[in-house]
Formats: C-alpha cells, sequence, structure tokens
C-alpha cells in the first residue's frame, strides 16, 4: 500500500527539555541540543516504524487504485479528499456522500457507499487519497510510547557507536518490547 508523507507533524512527542532529563544533561549544557534533537527524531521513527501507527497529526497520501475498502493507517482522523483519473483521462474528484471515512477501526479505511467509479484502464495508481492521521498532540500519544522513547534517546546518547566494549550485557529489547507491543498494528 503506497502511503506517502506530505506534511511532517508540527511537534515531537516527547520534548528537548525531557530528552535532557532522560540523558542526565545540565540544564545549562546546550552544545548538544542539536545531537539530542536528532535522537528524538529517530525515536519517533523507530516507533512509529514498529507500532505501525504515526504519533503526531501529520498529512499523508494514499496512491493506488479503488479496491473494496480502502485501508489507510491507524489513528486515521480524517481524509480531505478523494481523486481519480476518470476513463477519460481527467481529474476528478469523489463527492464525500460517496464514501464512509471509518476512524473507529485500528486500521482507518474508506469504505464506499455506491460503487467505485471506473478509473482509466492503462494508470498505474489513478487514486489518491488525501488524509490526517496520527494522535492530536504530544498530551494524547500514549505514555508508554513517550517512555519507550526517552529510553531510546538515553540509549543512543549513552551509546553512540554501534559496538559497546567492556560493558556488561544489559537488554534494551525487553523494555521496548514491552512498553510498545500494546500499540502495535500487524498487517497480513
Amino acid at each position: 500500500m503506497p502511503i506517502i508523507d506530505v506534511t511532517p507533524p508540527a511537534e515531537q512527542p516527547i520534548t528537548l527539555e525531557e530528552a535532557r532529563i532522560q540523558c542526565q544533561i545540565d540544564s545549562d549544557i546546550t552544545d548538544e541540543d542539536d545531537l539530542i534533537e536528532s535522537y528524538i527524531a529517530a525515536a519517533t521513527n523507530f516507533c512509529e516504524s514498529y507500532t505501525g501507527r504515526p504519533l503526531i497529526t501529520q498529512e499523508k497520501q494514499y496512491v493506488g487504485a479503488f479496491c473494496r475498502d480502502i485501508e489507510l493507517t491507524p489513528n486515521l482522523l480524517s481524509v480531505e479528499s478523494i481523486t481519480y483519473i476518470d476513463s477519460d483521462g481527467n481529474l476528478q474528484t469523489l463527492a464525500p456522500s460517496s464514501y464512509y471515512i471509518d476512524t473507529a477501526s485500528v486500521v482507518g479505511r474508506v469504505i464506499p457507499l455506491e460503487p467505485w467509479p471506473k478509473p482509466q484502464d492503462n494508470h498505474p495508481q489513478p487514486v489518491t487519497v488525501n488524509f490526517t492521521c496520527g494522535y492530536a498532540d504530544a498530551a494524547a500519544v500514549p505514555e508508554s510510547i513517550k517512555q519507550c522513547m526517552r529510553l531510546l534517546v538515553g540509549h543512543f546518547y549513552r551509546n553512540r557507536e554501534p559496538i559497546v566494549i567492556a560493558a556488561s550485557a544489559t537488554t534494551l529489547d525487553f523494555s521496548v518490547d514491552s512498553l510498545l507491543n500494546p500499540h502495535r498494528v500487524f498487517r497480513i
């Protein structure tokens, strides 16, 4: 399913200050803030990928074809438009009254209320769905996901190389699994 990022989130699920506290960095020291911000972005990407959920409100686009139901993403908030290339090659916009937006299911989807129109035969991806998804803001992101992000940022900060020599073995995997698994969406 081709889902394209259109507009990124306006904020991250955790703040720089939260990450600095996790890393035990004095509030007066700011020379590593850019590095910590990159760790927050990496932790966000990891958590979104692992759970299969967009975290903070963002705009995305489905590009594909009409199918029975068009599955979009977990945390679907709204569908702004559905356009398609008709059999004559013209761009058409579907009336919102011709489809139902299911935001209550685990994976949000668009369900036709009447037969889908016939798109252009030879076009590989004639349908575009513009939609908004994610938790409303950082406060709405489950605390277990934010805690996992803080752990990841702390781990990245303390382990800046891919190999740690002469360190005792510790497992971050169990923490990640236990915090994120309740929010994980598996697609078949």
